[in-house]
């Protein structure tokens, strides 16, 4: 590709204003034509082809969502959760040192490094599952996210302004710290060649009074933190960069943190995808392996933030925490299926989190009204910061090849503006330097366009009709990876991994919910292990009755289970809609007016299978038995979340009265013993 010209530079905007007929991406509203704002840039023509997504092979999914029994081992070294002694270090350095490192920008990212995170294997995974390493954004069914340098400027603390991380000074001053450094490090070492461990550095400089126990403090904390790249060792690649914050110099440590998450992130994504041909019998001993050094507890936070049906119950905060400090050690939300969740979160994913007033904690102050702002040399440094938040460009990791392209405009309503059909980037990548040139290029366009934290940014017309085309390729892909597969010898779970979530965690409500209409299918046999007690509650529980009624050899169909027979032989599935309102009724008394309401939509509920002609079938050269199986296990994949939630508020209201009938039970006791 052609690198953009020093004119084409000096001429960028950032963001456009235009007429567009707008509409609400999920409230299935009418086109509205009104004036709006898109990051640039976008395609001229919804005929330019589509981006590549990445993988489109029919071996990119395990077909049932159990991270734990895949033939897969990921090490997340750069996961650190704090030791007592580091906390007691910070402690005793933070009443000299906190005006430099927030004169460095770096008070909140230390003081999140005293947070404890714990990790939630099967989201961090889930999402790896989503992650396309084309463009380097999650792609859902139901639309196209990713971790931006927002996220990783509020949530991690870090700059992402300043000197690059490849900067090593260029005084005298900060070539002496470093060398004082190094000279330290061959003190510990001795004689012998080898590496350093961090407890042993910690235990040298620790309280010791040394002119450089500040350096060697921030050494640490890059090294454990921010950059990790070997397992419990020092590393004196981050000499330079402490030895700058140590004197209050900002470095942009978040685009850096980005690219390292970023190529995590594809790192993970094709060692699933590489676990997946360890399916058959003959490779059963065989795993797939990966280590990931980046700070990835930030995806999790991520996910945190946005997908209300994974969040634990968050910290109260104060004004001056950190944004991190919402989920210190808190209980994550296990559910049994996160595939089923994430790719139901669709009405319910938050956009914009750090918008929100949490814990009468203020928002960033720019975002409280709507305005364009002058771009000039005494622009603010928050804006700056937003301003590079929202513009494609490089990002410089640490280390030889740790470059990622970072595309914004294809998530604008993360930033709270409008989203057209996004163009493709050119790459500037042969050098560290060029990447980071491209990244700290000048902000011009006169103004810049400030959304306000209350306004609800819309899609275009034309890319609504854009996205279907990408959601059908997508779904198709992930289908044919499904049924087109050899069946494993490894054991499968007999639990229905969405009907009911372990206890014993933090519990929350089931993701946003389906209703209990079910399809009645016959059995295949990748469902032969399945027992039916699995989907039958007892009346005499008050729960509802997810069996099908006359229907006592069926079962409910999960859509990554088909088996490879049915595509391969072209075998039929049946369909059959026989379930009426009076045998899907919900036997539960005193309910109370939400239980009626969640009652009514359960029995008024009607189940719609969209089926497309024979054209578009022989366009996109499937057979009708495929085609067929395709649209079963696409529809039932964006059911059976709904189900979910309307269990949940059954079993939740039905707790709520459990607890009202003991508590009525106590008084009357009472009242009793008092008479006696």
């Amino acid at each position: 590709m052609v690198e953009p010209t020093g004119n084409e530079i000096e001429n960028e905007t950032i963001i456009e204003e235009r007429e567009e007929l707008m509409v609400s991406r999920f409230a299935n509203g009418k086109p509205c034509l009104r004036a709006a704002h898109f990051l640039k840039p976008t395609l001229s023509s919804i005929h330019e082809p589509i981006p590549d997504l990445f993988p489109l092979s029919p071996s990119s999914l395990h077909y049932i969502f159990c991270p734990e029994q895949w033939p897969l081992k990921v090490s997340f070294t750069g996961w650190s959760n704090p030791k007592k002694a580091w906390v007691f270090w910070i402690d005793i350095l933070r009443p000299v040192y906190q005006p430099i490192w927030e004169k460095a920008g770096i008070f909140e990212a230390i003081m999140s490094s005293t947070y404890s995170t714990k990790r939630y294997y099967n989201l961090v995974i889930g999402l790896a599952e989503k992650w396309n390493p084309g463009t380097n954004t999650f792609i859902f069914p139901w639309g196209e996210t990713t971790i931006s340098l927002e996220d990783v400027l509020i949530l991690g603390g870090y700059s992402v302004v300043g000197f690059p991380v490849t900067f090593s000074g260029d005084s005298q001053e900060l070539r002496e710290a470093q060398e004082k450094l190094v000279t330290e490090h061959k003190n510990i070492r001795g004689d012998t060649w080898r590496k350093i461990f961090l407890t042993e550095w910690m235990d040298y400089f620790i309280g010791s009074g040394r002119d450089i126990e500040h350096e060697a403090f921030l050494s640490w904390w890059l090294t454990r933190f921010v950059f990790q790249d070997s397992v419990g060792f020092i590393c004196k690649r981050v000499f330079p960069i402490a030895c700058l914050l140590a004197r209050g110099q900002v470095v942009a440590l978040g685009p850096a943190v980005l690219a390292s998450i970023y190529r995590d992130l594809t790192l993970l994504k094709e060692t699933i995808a590489d676990s997946t041909k360890y399916r058959s019998t003959e490779f059963d001993d065989c795993v797939s392996k990966v280590t990931l050094c980046s700070p990835m507890k930030l995806v999790q936070l991520w996910a945190w933030e946005r997908f209300p049906a994974l969040q634990p119950n968050p910290n109260v905060i104060q004004e001056f925490d950190p944004r991190s400090a919402r989920w210190n050690s808190v209980k994550f939300v296990k559910v049994e299926n996160v595939r089923m969740v994430l790719d139901s979160a669709g009405d319910t994913f938050g956009w914009r989190p750090y918008a929100k007033i949490v814990n009468n904690r203020q928002c960033l102050e720019f975002y409280e009204k709507e305005e364009w702002v002058s771009i000039d040399r005494n622009l603010i440094k928050e804006l700056v910061s937003f301003a590079l938040c929202l513009r494609p460009s490089e990002l410089v990791g640490l280390g030889p090849g740790c470059i990622q392209q970072y595309l914004p405009h294809r998530v604008a309503m993360q930033f709270g503006i409008d989203q057209d059909v996004p163009s493709h980037v050119a790459r500037s990548n042969k050098s560290p330097e060029i990447a980071w040139n491209n990244y700290l290029r000048p902000i011009n366009g006169g103004k810049l366009y400030i959304p306000s934290r209350f306004f609800r940014s819309d899609v275009t017309v034309r890319y609504l009709e854009w996205w279907k085309m990408v959601s059908m390729l997508v779904q198709q892909d992930v289908i044919k990876g499904i049924v087109r597969r050899k069946r494993s010898s490894r054991k499968r779970p007999r639990q229905i991994p969405w009907v009911k979530a372990k206890k014993g965690e933090n519990e929350a409500s089931i993701p946003p919910g389906f209703h209990p209409k079910l399809i009645a299918v016959k059995p295949e046999p990748f469902i032969d292990e399945l027992e039916p007690e699995a989907f039958e509650v007892s009346k005499q529980k008050g729960n509802v009755i997810t069996r099908p009624v006359g229907h006592d050899n069926c079962f409910l169909v999960k859509a990554q289970g088909h088996s490879s027979s049915m595509a391969d032989t072209g075998g039929s599935v049946k369909m059959e809609f026989s379930m009426t309102p009076a045998q899907t009724a919900i036997d539960i008394k005193d309910q109370s007016e939400e239980t009626a309401r969640v009652r009514r939509e359960a029995i008024e509920s009607e189940f719609e299978c969209s089926m497309y002609s024979k054209d578009n079938i022989s366009k996109n050269g499937e057979s009708s038995s495929t085609f067929e199986v395709n649209m079963i296990a696409s529809t039932l994949e964006v059911r059976v979340a709904r189900l979910e939630r309307i269990v949940s508020d059954l079993m939740q209201h039905r707790s709520l009265e459990e607890i009202q009938a003991k508590k009525t039970a106590k008084e009357n006791l009472a009242i009793v013993n008092l008479y006696i």
